[in-house]
């Protein structure tokens, strides 16, 4: 009777924790991407202040390539904070599952105890002799 309840409930644990993972995995993603557009923003800015560096139409071509990263820093900053709430309210799930599996578990090891006695005890009812002397 339980048995099926407990594996559903695994099987739900399983499939929530799997959505978390891939909820921080596309948050690590983000977060390499934004590191890397800081990183190319460091550079471009390096090149404009560094003495001889381009001038005329390669400083417009510049200037505009920064504003591009920055537009996108700004995007990838509000997709990180989207993601981390949908990671927060998946954790909830998560652990949501992880408690009813549990419950379950807890309630599938009494059910077993449970039966064994009531064996443990038709067998000593049984096992004396049922003829009156």
């Amino acid at each position: 009777m339980i048995g099926p309840r407990l594996r559903k409930a695994r099987r739900l644990l399983d499939v929530q924790r799997g959505l978390q993972r891939l909820e921080e995995a596309r948050i690590a993603a983000l977060q390499g991407r934004k590191a890397e557009l800081s990183a190319l923003q460091e550079e471009l800015l390096g090149a404009l202040n560094a003495e001889g560096g381009p001038s005329g139409l390669l400083v417009d071509a510049i200037v505009r390539r920064l504003k591009h990263l920055d537009q996108e820093a700004a995007g990838l900053g509000e997709e990180l904070k989207r993601r981390a709430a949908a990671l927060q309210e998946q954790a909830g799930r998560a652990k949501f599952a992880e408690r009813r599996s549990r419950d379950y578990e807890q309630q599938h090891a009494r059910a077993l105890a449970d039966k064994e006695l009531l064996e443990v005890i038709e067998r000593l009812i049984g096992s004396e002799d049922a003829s009156l002397p």
